[in-house]
């Protein structure tokens, strides 16, 4: 684990965040009570983006010197049989305080030391005789490394070094699995530009490569607002926070202003939904055909939008307005394409 106090400091401020973008408020300080455990519940819709069974999902405290501590967060995944899954990485963001971090992990230890059934009853009693196949560990990594050759060549350059950044659980499960990245086709092509808007944020690297490679103002927004979480802190790791901001909107509908470019990893438009995972999946393109039918709005004159999505896009574009081209088509999971589309 990385021991510099700087990072100590921006893995405890990217927990409270993390936690902000959950809803999750602490329990209040009460020094009269005793060293002991406490189970909260987490929000469904905070759950849903866990993919949580049933949206239900738990974060366990303890409470230290009167002060509740978060500690991990718990759910359980799949179908009968469960998956436990359980974020005890939390932990790392207390590595600042060495006196604390031993009695953290010794109460985890011996919570998680109980009978799985009194265990499970503990944390959530409708999960009491819930049949469980494995222990996963939903990790949130505080310290991560990028590895795009696009993203790594630009930290080097402005750095000196690759800088870590975190990537929160139910964001890094969405990151670009393909072989080609958004960046690599538009990021080049963006010299000139005042303002620019990411739509579908992630982890918050094209945001923050963007405005260390231009020095202009970037908007970032996603459904998900873990993923606008971790875009502020990657922001703040990358000091560029006082350039990218960031914020929860379902495409275009809590976005008002206009843009020189737009850059759009879009969700591919399926034939199923997965409410669970709206980052990935766009039931019969809804989201991608409202995108594109109010893009003339959000672009300035001569402004364009950079799209990853299905090669074949006709179908998704107005009847008129819009003029696009296919810069690279690719295989991955199916079919994808990067384009290019501006107004007539």
């Amino acid at each position: 684990m990385n021991g510099d106090p700087i990072y100590l400091e921006a893995q405890a401020n990217d927990l409270a965040l993390f936690l902000a973008s959950l809803n999750i408020e602490a329990p209040p300080d009460d020094p009269s009570l005793p060293d002991d455990y406490i189970v909260t519940k987490i929000n469904p819709e905070a759950s849903s983006f866990l993919q949580a069974h049933d949206n239900s999902a738990v974060l366990l405290w303890y409470r230290i010197q009167g002060k509740p501590l978060p500690v991990t967060i718990v759910c359980l995944k799949g179908s009968s049989p469960y998956s436990f899954c359980h974020s005890i990485l939390l932990l790392d963001s207390y590595a600042g305080e060495t006196w604390m971090v031993p009695l953290l992990r010794d109460a985890v230890q011996k919570f998680f030391g109980n009978d799985e059934v009194l265990l499970l009853g503990k944390l959530n009693p409708s999960w009491e005789n819930a049949p469980l196949k494995d222990h996963l560990d939903c990790r949130i990594f505080w310290n991560a490394k990028p590895d795009i050759t696009v993203v790594t060549e630009l930290f080097l350059h402005k750095f000196g070094k690759v800088l870590e950044i975190p990537l929160f659980p139910s964001v890094y499960n969405y990151n670009n699995p393909y072989d080609q990245n958004l960046l690599e086709a538009a990021l080049d092509d963006l010299d000139g530009c005042e303002n620019i808007l990411l739509l579908g944020t992630g982890a918050g690297l094209e945001a923050v490569c963007v405005a260390l490679k231009y020095g202009i103002p970037v908007d970032a927004v996603d459904i998900n607002p873990v993923a606008v979480a971790n875009t502020i802190a990657a922001s703040r790791r990358t000091g560029t926070d006082h350039l990218v901001t960031a914020w929860t909107s379902d495409g275009f509908k809590q976005v008002e202003k206009m843009y020189d470019a737009i850059l759009f990893e879009a969700p591919v438009a399926t034939t199923k939904s997965h409410l669970q995972d709206p980052n990935r999946y766009d039931f019969e393109g809804r989201l991608l055909r409202e995108v594109l039918g109010s893009l003339p709005g959000h672009l300035k004159a001569g402004g364009r939008m950079y799209l990853m999505s299905l090669p074949d896009i006709a179908t998704f574009l107005p009847t008129s307005g819009l003029q696009s081209k296919v810069l690279r088509i690719f295989e991955a999971e199916g079919s994808l394409a990067i384009h290019k589309i501006w107004s007539e």
